[in-house]
């Protein structure tokens, strides 16, 4: 099961898992994520409305499809949303991820991977290993963190056989949030003028079908349950530059970039590097999309389905987030 199948990364996941010939149910209420983004794949595919809070309806869904792996990709996930909603954010984001703890537990299902986020570490300095210290900036970080050790306390307690991965900035087709590529590729869209926060941050960015292919090596991978392992490239690009070369694939020329106080985090974390070593020692998994060509990919993906992301709509010509 991938909980979540129809969002960003769950369906990159749904559709790397059919072409591995597994047998896939993707579980997802359609609050982030949409039923097209699954549609008309081809393989033993199962798609079920559902939420994970709902524990019916999950543990008949786990039960009655004779599920052995979870991939846990439900979440709140759009930082600014968390400063208005966090009742939300914890409910999903921890409560949520309790529900299928539990269920797995009931049911002695193999192993669960839960898709935490490197929000959890909060400001470092140098690149983060899965032994840097957790210092979430944020809500949604804090309730990523709580869940994240709730995985493990889980497992600790109950012997529930999950893994935690942190997984850094992925982008692609199918972004269900205004993340900062799909809102540069939208904003050039419609003119070489483009309107940014903290242009100097710099993250560490995986094109999501890698990063899906990573997350399904760390299910059947010999770390030990229990534990957590980051999901990165160990490359990072600031959000300037990423700016820059989505001109350079799209011909906006001359790109003027203005700084917009309203885009600014509340407090924000200048630098995201992911040390990914963990992950290379324990699969086989490496990165097979360059940033540039990755970029393109999402660019042309963009302009096929619309020239919209399902995130926006526009009134007047200003685009409005859900």
């Amino acid at each position: 099961m991938v909980a979540g199948g129809a969002g960003f990364v769950g369906s990159a996941i749904v559709r790397e898992l059919l072409q591995k010939g597994s047998i896939v149910v993707c579980y997802d209420n359609y609050l982030h994520g949409h039923p097209s983004h699954v549609a008309g794949l081809t393989g033993a595919l199962t798609v079920i409305q559902g939420d994970v809070r709902d524990d019916w309806s999950l543990y008949k869904a786990l039960r009655d499809h004779n599920v052995d792996y979870v991939i846990d990709c439900v979440g709140d996930t759009f930082v600014p949303t968390a400063y208005n909603m966090p009742e939300r954010f914890f409910d999903i984001n921890v409560g949520g991820t309790l529900h299928l703890l539990r269920a797995m537990h009931a049911l002695r299902l193999k192993r669960m991977v839960y898709v935490s986020s490197t929000e959890v570490y909060g400001q470092v300095d140098a690149k983060c290993s899965e032994e840097t210290c957790l210092n979430p900036f944020n809500t949604y970080a804090v309730s990523k963190a709580a869940a994240d050790r709730l995985c493990h306390t889980y497992h600790v307690e109950h012997g529930v056989p999950v893994i935690i991965a942190r997984i850094f900035n992925c982008y692609g087709p199918r972004e269900t949030e205004p993340y900062v590529v799909p809102e540069i590729i939208s904003q050039l869209h419609r003119g070489p003028r483009i309107a940014l926060g903290n242009i100097n941050a710099e993250r560490d960015f995986t094109f999501v079908h890698d990063m899906a292919n990573a997350i399904i090596s760390v299910v059947t991978s010999d770390l030990p349950n229990g534990e957590a392992i980051n999901i990165g490239s160990d490359t990072g690009y600031t959000v300037e530059c990423i700016a820059q070369k989505l001109a350079e694939i799209m011909q906006v020329r001359p790109l003027q970039i203005v700084s917009d106080p309203a885009r600014f985090r509340r407090k924000d974390v200048e630098r995201f590097r992911c040390d990914n070593t963990k992950l290379l020692k324990c699969t086989n998994w490496k990165p097979t999309v360059g940033i540039d060509d990755g970029l393109r990919i999402t660019v042309e993906w963009f302009l096929a389905n619309g020239a919209r992301w399902r995130w926006e709509n526009f009134v007047d010509g200003t685009t409005i987030y859900r």
